[in-house]
């Protein structure tokens, strides 16, 4: 089954999947971060004061997740959809509303709670869940939101700040989640179950090698603290954070990277529109073979592409080094939902997959929280942006080795642990 195929034949829960990862967009760091300059001013503290913020604001909503999360695994989908929606809805009126710095505090929050967590958390987790033999290309059409929100919302976001201020954008924010994503969500949800899903009913060999891997140790109930004593974790869990960690960190200093470069501001902006070109496209591409070879065998490569990129970041200073940074990270941006995702299922079943992502959500929104602040470090003792992507470089490297080890040494065909 193509993907057209696929999405005719289950269009409202693929479409619910994608509109509610493209509204995540108003919890995620390109957009909040085109506020900070309106909000410094208006509050009257320094960047560095806000990034401190920020980090405390994101590792709250990241220790809130790990027992939020989980309740999807127990709450009708259909309820748990009207609270998730709600959230960023409230959300976005607090920051709108925000009188005193902590009110800003708590909606930065709540923005990335329910925004960057759980609108993003709800759709991969619906798709991998209710889908099998097409997991892959179903995580692939869901995770479109990803790039159609950095493409649309940070346009009608900063013209909104510079035409109208960021209290009336934010209040237009909130009211077009209320018209739009709450009542689209509920009609694609309504009288859902799972058996309204239909795949190609012919899967292949590695279909029926993941029906007996899922039979009957995935099918299992996992709870966090297995899943913590499980090898796969600390396989896994590395390079959930090293992408969180350097995506945050590069949209987080774009500015300040191309100043380092002598390149302006609108350039490398502009070249950000490859990142969602090939974060488009190869989550296109990944999601089919995902389905035909399986997530543990695409999983090690991950993060190859991101490495090539820093490393093409420090080769110099030539204006075209921008665009091609972009379009290599974008590679990593859009492998790295559908093969994460698929892999969680693939390794812990569906019954517990609510609770299994949202411990790997803590772990990439902790990474999150973390990027601009190790960075803002580093650039504090003196080191150039150069010297620091030298030692991405090496770090990703080790982390790919490290897997590769694992694979050799059998860690990831062995019996799951409980």
């Amino acid at each position: 089954m193509n993907y057209i195929q696929l999405f005719r034949a289950n269009t409202r829960i693929l479409a619910y999947g994608m509109l509610l990862v493209f509204f995540s967009s108003f919890g995620q760091t390109f957009i909040i971060s085109l506020y900070i300059p309106s909000l410094i001013d208006h509050f009257g503290i320094s960047s560095g004061s806000f990034s401190r913020l920020y980090a405390i604001a994101t590792l709250a909503s990241a220790s809130t997740i790990i027992f939020v999360g989980k309740k999807i695994d127990y709450i009708p989908l259909q309820r748990f959809n009207l609270f998730v929606v709600s959230g960023i809805i409230f959300a976005c009126l607090l920051a709108a509303a925000s009188w005193h710095l902590v009110v800003l505090i708590v909606a930065i929050y709540c923005l990335r709670l329910f925004g960057q967590g759980l609108l993003s958390h709800t759709a991969i987790t619906t798709m991998s869940r209710y889908f099998k033999k097409a997991r892959g290309k179903a995580i692939s059409i869901a995770y479109l939101g990803f790039p159609s929100g950095e493409a649309i919302f940070p346009v009608l976001v900063a013209s909104g700040i510079a035409l109208l201020g960021w209290r009336e954008t934010l209040l237009i924010s909130a009211l077009l989640t209320g018209l739009v994503l709450l009542p689209l969500s509920g009609i694609f949800l309504r009288k859902f179950s799972a058996g309204d899903i239909r795949e190609d009913r012919q899967g292949s060999e590695l279909n029926k090698d993941n029906r007996e891997r899922e039979s009957p140790k995935t099918l299992r109930e996992w709870s966090q603290r297995k899943v913590l004593r499980s090898k796969w974790f600390y396989v896994i869990a590395p390079s959930v954070f090293l992408i969180g960690f350097l995506q945050t960190a590069f949209f987080f200093f774009q500015t300040f990277i191309a100043q380092s470069k002598g390149w302006s501001t609108e350039w490398m902006a502009g070249s950000i529109v490859a990142y969602a070109l090939t974060s488009s496209l190869s989550s296109i591409v990944t999601g089919p073979v995902i389905d035909r070879f399986g997530a543990r065998r695409l999983f090690p490569f991950v993060l190859l592409p991101l490495a090539v990129g820093v490393f093409v970041l420090s080769l110099g200073d030539h204006f075209l080094l921008a665009p091609l940074f972009w379009l290599l990270v974008g590679i990593t941006g859009g492998m790295n939902a559908p093969v994460t995702s698929a892999l969680y299922a693939e390794i812990f079943g569906i019954r517990s997959i609510g609770t299994v992502r949202s411990l790997f959500t803590f772990v990439m929104v902790v990474s999150t929280a973390l990027g601009p602040v190790v960075y803002s470090f580093f650039l504090d003792m003196g080191y150039g942006f150069d010297q620091i992507h030298y030692g991405v470089i090496v770090v990703v490297i080790m982390n790919m080795l490290y897997i590769s080890f694992a694979l050799k040494m059998r860690i990831m065909r062995l019996p799951l642990e409980g």
